[in-house]
């Protein structure tokens, strides 16, 4: 079929159902495309599961997960007003990465299409990791402190 449409043939060309519902453009390989198209995919794959990754933490940090302990009373209310603030903003930055993923990934595909090639210096993916590190780091600490502190409470007379 490609070679019909490449050669100019007037001739009418049968069409299957599953071409009219896949939506893909045919493209000479040149150069490097094929490896380009692979690199994108494979981009938007490790986007998607970071985001998957913050996703799952927020609703974790929302649903309280906690592993049982024997001989351990429950823990205080105060952890879910700490919690929850933490838990919609880990879900809000996967959304957020997820959507930053999707428009990325078509815009590198439309580009490849055109045969046109956009050098990033990629500053705002690494500033946008150095603010997601800090933000876990500090969520970390702060979870560290909380529980060292519910499980060690000092003594008061």
């Amino acid at each position: 079929m490609a070679s019909q449409i490449e050669r100019g043939d007037a001739q009418p060309i049968k069409r299957a159902f599953l071409d009219y519902v896949d939506y893909s453009a045919l493209i000479p390989n040149k150069v490097s495309m094929a490896r380009d198209q692979l690199a994108n995919d494979r981009n938007f794959l490790t986007f998607f599961r970071y985001s998957c990754t913050l996703i799952i933490l927020g609703f974790t940090m929302l649903v309280k997960f906690r592993l049982p302990e024997s001989g351990q009373p429950p823990p205080p209310d105060d952890d879910w007003l700490m919690s929850r603030p933490f838990g919609y903003t880990f879900i809000a930055l996967g959304l957020c990465l997820f959507i930053y993923a999707l428009t990325r990934y078509f815009r590198i595909q439309y580009a490849l299409i055109h045969e046109k090639n956009n050098i990033e210096a990629g500053w705002f993916s690494f500033l946008l990791m150095i603010v997601l590190a800090l933000f876990i780091i500090v969520v970390s600490i702060i979870s560290v402190v909380r529980s060292y502190t519910y499980l060690n409470p000092p003594n008061v007379l």
